[in-house]
């Protein structure tokens, strides 16, 4: 299966997506392939200093992540895209109708409500907060996945 998070700069939130993926699936031995994408993003920037420090604490190594926008060859990849914020999927959805179906929030796809709330120029503690949510909806992400792949 091949996710793809987006939020706004991929800067913060969907790299950490990313890297946290990356890190749970190759422990729970789950095949899946991930990337992450900014709606709103500087080409070829690097994860911001707070984003790397807090995966980092985890033992994740983000400093070679870098910043790309969403375009159309990410959308066609991606099985599924899952989105920080409603308007994200909402804007995605807007340009790509085709999409639809395989766009949703983090939160809705495992069965959850809210958002995820972008940390960018908030304290570092912001981002731990950050980061353990999506953590734990990680881990419900991946549950999903080996289910929806134990069907087919």
């Amino acid at each position: 299966m091949k996710v793809l998070f987006v939020c706004t700069g991929n800067l913060c939130r969907s790299p950490m997506a990313e890297y946290l993926t990356r890190n749970l699936a190759e422990q729970k031995d789950v095949n899946v392939e991930v990337k992450s994408a900014g709606i709103w993003t500087v080409q070829g920037e690097p994860a911001t200093e707070e984003t790397i420090a807090v995966l980092e604490e985890l033992g994740i190594d983000a400093k070679g992540h870098r910043s790309q926008s969403l375009d159309w060859d990410l959308i066609d990849w991606a099985d599924i895209i899952l989105t920080m914020e409603k308007w994200q999927k909402h804007r995605i959805l807007a340009k790509a109708q085709d999409a639809e179906g395989k766009v949703f929030t983090l939160t809705e796809f495992v069965g959850e409500e809210g958002e995820i709330p972008d940390p960018y120029g908030t304290a570092r503690e912001a981002y731990r907060k950050v980061r353990d949510q999506i953590q734990r909806l990680i881990e419900k992400l991946l549950d999903k996945i080996v289910n929806l792949q134990n069907q087919t």
